[in-house]
């Protein structure tokens, strides 16, 4: 566009005077993660009427590949999209291209999953024909449980999703060991835990596969959005394939040419190499994430300040006495960005503090989705689960809760007053 300052000068003089909640939260879950800067990188890929994926994904997912420190990236609809798109990777890369009897997710194999995840931890293994084995999770870091993990391993092992919860991990050199010995396939869940770091490392690059969400609540967002990060240029090609129907029109120009020369008899423009999905993002939702990318490193630190600036608020308070336990920094936790201000309710009721902050506005949650061996879901596929034999989840569901994190800095007046109205609660109820 030759002259964009008419156009730009309305736009952000619109989203500066649009309405806005009179009677706003005292702590919302989420804040505003976004301002005209994406608008307008948004609303200008609109107007050069090339919405779908093209250059800008491509763009995005290069800079995110740098960012994170990953060969490559291969940006999608959703987080969970991308949970989906990485366990069908690992499971049909042997099935298509048998580069390892030994290695990969196999029909009927069993693939761990901690007992605190989402959904879409669980489903992808379901739906790809495996067998999900829950483990029990640390109540203080809110991650996998090393020794329950060993214990978890059988002959028909072949994965493991580590799902890094709330910003925090376990201890990922023993955890690689120990998926390394046992010659497992490496998920990270990273949904919730971008820019964390476990020595020099972020975390969704120590495995095979890392996902990453940028749902609006997330710590960027590109409205919906997620990320697979690998290593290895086989599985990069499969994922590129399997995100777009299965197709070979994403590969490189050399795979392609080879591909088609197996199959001279098929118009090469529509060429199905592999099984697939349609998870492909647009060219706006990359826009947006390639301003989020830079506004990243602050809109973090400013998550960890004010994390910082809470606990500290209420440690100090005078009605202070221990009520609450805040998680700890798992082993070898270089840089820890949390996402929700968590903590453990370990003098007076969960439930009715819950009850309370919500009549008091401020926003709140449990930890993920508590402890999922209880969700109706798995009961309808089958799954007899006893939730007492997971009681590091069983603590999170029953006692665990958070409320919200901001990107952006909290002023002195914002954490007192926050941490009055929690304070104030009758925690001898």
């Amino acid at each position: 566009m030759s002259d964009s300052s008419e156009w730009k000068s309305v736009i952000t003089k619109a989203w500066k005077n649009r309405s806005k909640d009179k009677n706003p939260p005292l702590l919302s879950l989420v804040d505003e993660g976004f301002d005209e800067q994406e608008v307008l990188a948004m609303v200008e890929v609109i107007l050069s009427g090339q919405i779908t994926m093209n250059q800008k994904t491509f763009k995005f997912e290069d800079e995110f590949a740098k960012f994170i420190g990953s060969k490559y990236a291969v940006f999608v609809n959703s987080g969970s999209s991308a949970n989906l798109l990485a366990v069908a990777c690992a499971f049909y890369q042997n099935l298509f291209n048998g580069t390892d009897p030994n290695y990969g997710l196999v029909k009927d194999c069993e693939v761990l999953v901690p007992a605190v995840c989402w959904s879409t931890s669980v489903w992808p293994v379901v739906q790809c024909g495996m067998v999900p084995i829950f483990v029990d999770v640390d109540p203080y870091t809110l991650n996998i449980d090393l020794e329950d993990m060993k214990k978890k391993i059988t002959k028909k092992t072949r994965g493991v999703i580590a799902v890094h919860i709330l910003g925090n991990a376990t201890d990922m050199k023993e955890f690689m060991a120990i998926t390394k010995k046992h010659n497992l396939v490496v998920i990270e869940d990273t949904c919730e835990s971008l820019g964390s770091k476990s020595g020099d490392k972020c975390l969704g690059t120590f495995g095979d596969y890392g996902t990453y969400s940028f749902f609006f609540s997330h710590h960027m967002t590109t409205g919906e959005g997620g990320m697979v990060v690998c290593n290895k240029k086989e599985d990069y090609d499969l994922l590129l394939s399997m995100r777009a129907h299965g197709w070979s029109r994403m590969l490189q120009q050399k795979d392609k040419e080879n591909v088609e020369k197996l199959s001279p008899d098929i118009d090469p423009r529509f060429l199905f190499i592999n099984t697939g999905f349609n998870l492909r993002p647009t060219d706006v939702a990359a826009s947006m994430g390639l301003v989020q990318l830079k506004k990243l490193p602050e809109m973090n630190e400013n998550r960890i300040k004010n994390r910082a600036n809470l606990i500290k608020a209420l440690e100090a308070h005078k009605k202070w006495d221990k009520q609450l336990v805040f998680p700890t920094l798992g082993k070898g936790m270089s840089y820890c960005v949390w996402f929700g201000f968590c903590f453990l309710v370990v003098k007076g009721n969960r439930d009715k503090l819950i009850k309370y902050l919500s009549e008091k506005r401020v926003e709140n949650r449990p930890v993920v989705s508590g402890n999922f061996v209880r969700q109706p879901a798995l009961k309808k596929l089958g799954y007899k689960l006893d939730p007492k034999d997971f009681p590091g989840a069983e603590k999170i569901n029953n006692i665990g809760m958070f409320i919200g994190l901001h990107a952006t800095l909290l002023s002195e007046k914002n954490i007192k007053e926050i941490a009055d109205v929690i304070m104030d609660f009758d925690f001898s109820s």
